[in-house]
């Protein structure tokens, strides 16, 4: 799994363009922004059945959004 969470710009276009394959988890970059100059963290977002399956870098972390009708356009709403 850790392979998955340090995917380059380059490496996640090439796993899109394989989307067909429904074996293969295509994440997408997602934008973000602190108030913090210390934070920097990276997010990616793939699309699975019930929602999105998150992962950020560098805290190696992996969490589930719910969200059936893949609804959330991938911002915070503010």
């Amino acid at each position: 799994m850790s392979d998955l969470l340090e995917l380059d710009s380059t490496t996640w276009h090439r796993l899109r363009g394989a989307a067909l394959d429904k074996k293969t988890l295509c994440f997408e970059l997602l934008s973000n922004r602190t108030t913090s100059t210390s934070a920097s963290f990276i997010i990616y977002r793939a699309r699975i059945p019930g929602g999105w399956l998150l992962t950020v870098r560098p805290h190696d972390s992996v969490t589930f959004v719910p969200d059936p009708l893949h609804e959330w356009n991938g911002g915070s709403g503010d």
